[in-house]
């Protein structure tokens, strides 16, 4: 057999090589194999194994010289379906040898946090056990929860679901421009409430319901308290003389003055108690004083309707940096009148009050100081000690050393640091007791300024005062006369402040400037 293929070849055209060998290929494949469907390809004459040439075959067919198909031979020519080796066909249809890496397009997006527990709150908040709210019309109750959200989530809106107050910051995500009053029904719709935890947050919308409803005939009426009370154009001076922020939390404490004793440092302080009516001790003889008559010297009241009418200041504003104050009044009917008519609300503004001297600091009526014994005392003391005689052996007297990282020097600062009031410029304020910073020094029996349970004082003004407000600490240790001499110079940072409209209970801020105080104290030292 194979002599007679040579010899074959030996005669035949080279043309007729290529025939020859491909059926000669095509002869020896295994039967078994030659007309086996591929399984993943639904046509069985699509099969681009059967058609393949291999390219390092020398008796390849060219593009020039391509013999006819034989019959039993698929066509996979122009006309037939072009199945390319490289490239592996596509699963079709509902195959279930298909894979896919990629998600389908409508799959959710996966959250590190799960709210599935906020959809047990129900959408309807009632109010209708809370008197304080149920007696207001929506408008009103509304305003009401947004000037202390974190109190109205706690006390009211959520108070049946504390482990979500835990879980979530909650804030509303909405204000008086897209929610939906309805007066005659008593409800807010479209109260979008925001929950966040980890940086992911999601909006429900709720409906609040349970106030007090308002009916055409009392809406078609005249609301005479419009012009029961504005604001007077011009201030008296005793009034004006003090810092903003003393007035405005003042004015809300004579107004409900349990609400404020919770928060107030109760112990050897100049707090709110100390500060009511007319303390001669922290004030001058004229000064007007604090109590529920002083909002009048702010106002001119339609002397006719104040038997119709009463006004409470609900929520305030102050800007001692700039000696402004804000008061939101209510105004509502007394019961004795009968009269019908919706409460309102009115907002006012004031400027010309006491600010802060940010360029002289012995304007600012809190005086701060360290004296000579309590400097020598805390020289006697670690970390200062070591230092001093780390100076003197090495003769670097004469020399101002700052001094970095000195945690404990400055508490030792801060508790020895005294408090003066010294109001030369408006009179107004009076120091006849030596004050302090710390609060929680029993050695020193002075009382401190710090008037509220998170640290911040209320006389003579609303501020900050620790022992990481003491900056840039420099000493210089000389000697004359063979004397030892320690001056110490720091600086204290002080904050002054200006706060949202609020109850002030939670001393929300707007902004602050830091005025500093420079301390100078030179004592004899061994």
């Amino acid at each position: 057999m194979k002599k007679a293929t040579k010899l074959l070849l030996s005669i035949l055209p080279i043309s007729s090589i290529g025939f020859l060998s491909v059926v000669s290929c095509s002869t020896n494949k295994k039967p078994d194999n030659q007309n086996k469907p591929n399984n993943n390809n639904p046509n069985p004459n699509n099969s681009s194994s059967d058609n393949q040439t291999n390219p390092n075959d020398s008796t390849a067919p060219n593009e020039n010289n391509t013999p006819s198909q034989p019959e039993n031979q698929p066509n996979n020519g122009e006309n037939g379906t072009n199945t390319d080796p490289k490239k592996p066909e596509q699963p079709k249809g509902d195959d279930p040898n298909a894979h896919n890496d990629q998600p389908p397009a409508d799959q959710p997006t996966e959250h590190r946090v799960d709210f599935s527990d906020l959809e047990k709150l129900s959408k309807e908040i009632s109010f209708e056990n809370f008197t304080f709210y149920k007696n207001k019309d929506a408008k009103t109750a509304w305003n009401e929860l947004l000037v202390n959200q974190e109190r109205s989530f706690k006390e009211v809106i959520f108070n049946k679901n504390l482990d979500i107050l835990s879980k979530y910051k909650i804030n509303f995500e909405s204000d008086f421009s897209n929610v939906i009053f309805a007066q005659e029904k008593g409800t807010i719709d479209n109260v979008k409430i925001k929950f966040t935890k980890e940086k992911e947050s999601k909006i429900k919308v709720f409906i609040f319901t349970g106030f007090k409803k308002i009916t055409n005939e009392s809406k078609d009426k005249i609301n005479n308290k419009d012009n029961y009370i504005k604001a007077k154009t011009t201030l008296d001076k005793r009034i004006t003389a003090v810092y903003p922020s003393l007035l405005a939390n003042m004015l809300l404490y004579v107004e409900d003055s349990k609400k404020y004793e919770e928060i107030q440092l109760s112990r050897n302080s100049i707090n709110f108690d100390e500060l009511k009516n007319k303390n001669t001790d922290l004030f001058e003889n004229d000064f007007i004083g604090f109590n529920i008559g002083t909002k009048e010297f702010l106002f001119e009241y339609n002397e006719k309707d104040r038997e119709k009418y009463k006004d409470k200041i609900v929520a305030a504003k102050y800007d001692d940096i700039n000696g402004e104050l804000g008061v939101e009044v209510e105004i509502t009917n007394r019961k004795e009148s009968n009269i019908t008519e919706p409460l309102i609300k009115k907002t006012f503004s004031f400027k010309g009050f006491r600010k802060a001297d940010f360029a002289n600091q012995n304007n600012n009526v809190l005086s701060l100081s360290l004296l000579p014994n309590d400097l020598k005392e805390i020289s006697n003391k670690e970390p200062l000690k070591s230092t001093i005689d780390s100076i003197l052996m090495s003769k670097q007297t004469d020399r101002k050393i700052p001094l970095f990282d000195n945690g404990g020097l400055k508490n030792l600062l801060f508790r020895k640091i005294i408090v003066n009031i010294e109001d030369n410029k408006n009179h107004i304020y009076r120091g006849t007791q030596t004050l302090k910073l710390a609060f929680n020094d029993k050695s020193n029996t002075n009382k401190t300024i710090v008037a509220f349970n998170d640290g911040t004082s209320l006389y003579p003004l609303h501020t900050r005062i620790n022992k990481d407000s003491i900056k840039d600490i420099f000493i210089t240790v000389s000697n004359e006369d063979k004397q030892n001499k320690l001056k110490i110079e720091f600086t204290v940072n002080m904050p002054i402040y200006a706060s949202t409209m609020s109850d002030l209970t939670s001393h929300s801020l707007s902004k602050e400037k830091i005025l500093k105080y420079n301390i100078t104290a030179i004592s004899k030292i061994n």
